[in-house]
């Protein structure tokens, strides 16, 4: 099991160049999302890191930054100054100041932002930056997946712990819940009495009426739905698939049937324990929230 936040970092580099990736995840609901922060001139890389990703990842919100520097023969390859081309705007723009009534003699910024001064080559030397890209973020995506093994098995730790203590107020409530029946019935029975009605205990009536409010208030169900959930949320808990989805519906599941009983029990103490059980769902919920 594994969390959805953490951070990794990657590098790598060869004959001079380098490519650092950096991954901070948080929690999200959805499928994997990615934002990407990546340079321009890399941005073709984008749809390869995005599959790359997506086969680690199933869930969480992704922040993906990723720098380099280039050694200085690749620098060289980025642009050649063609020297014909800048004597010749060096011309022009003398001619042009000239025209204008200026003075002022043309920089060596002006002439090489003349187009054709420098001759960009934009693709080539970029190219060794993609293997070092994947293998930069294959490191960073690495050191996430311990981090967030490592917070997984933690939140496993808490929930397996909040789940025994749900178990224990389910089983009190449980045990309070015949209880709590028989009191319905002497409850029934003494306003039956304040009214100066004559029933006998056994009386068909009176029997109906206890059927009545008994049946209303039967937890018996709640509770059944309760601990098979419970039974099927702690054996996700264990398991090695990515268990959030489902164990988010559980605990929605296991809230619905929470306050359906707190609903329906006139008991102080089953309220009072279905209350501390709705209580440990909520934390439980949003732990949950964080788990891939």
């Amino acid at each position: 099991m594994r969390s959805m936040t953490g951070y990794g970092r990657g590098c790598a580099s060869s004959e001079g160049n380098q490519v650092t990736v950096e991954l901070s995840a948080v929690n999200s609901r959805k499928q994997v999302e990615m934002r990407f922060a990546i340079p321009r001139e890399l941005g073709m890389l984008e749809p390869q890191l995005r599959q790359q990703v997506q086969q680690k990842l199933s869930r969480g919100s992704l922040n993906i930054a990723i720098t380099y520097q280039l050694s200085e023969e690749t620098n060289c390859q980025l642009g050649q100054i063609d020297l014909a081309a800048a004597k010749r705007a060096a011309t022009a723009l003398r001619e042009v100041a000239s025209a204008a009534g200026l003075s002022c003699e043309p920089t060596l910024a002006d002439v090489l932002q003349v187009p054709g001064v420098i001759s960009q080559n934009s693709r080539q030397p970029f190219e060794p930056l993609q293997v070092l890209a994947t293998q930069a973020l294959e490191q960073a995506l690495e050191a996430l997946d311990q981090m967030r093994q490592a917070e997984g098995l933690a939140l496993q730790e808490d929930l397996l712990a909040r789940s025994k203590t749900m178990r224990n107020l389910i089983q009190d409530i449980a045990e309070r819940g015949d209880e709590a029946a028989q009191q319905q019935k002497q409850r029934l029975q003494e306003r039956i009495s304040k009214l100066g009605l004559e029933l006998e205990i056994d009386d068909e009536r009176l029997l109906k009426e206890v059927f009545f409010y008994v049946d209303r208030s039967d937890i018996t169900e709640e509770l059944v739905r309760l601990q098979s959930h419970l039974q099927q949320f702690e054996e996700l808990l264990h398991s090695d698939d990515d268990p959030g989805r489902k164990l988010d519906f559980l605990g929605q599941e296991m809230n619905r049937e929470a306050n359906t009983l707190s609903a329906k029990t006139a008991d102080s103490q089953i309220a009072a324990l279905a209350l501390a059980l709705k209580t440990e769902l909520g934390r439980v919920r949003e732990q949950i929230m964080n788990i891939e």
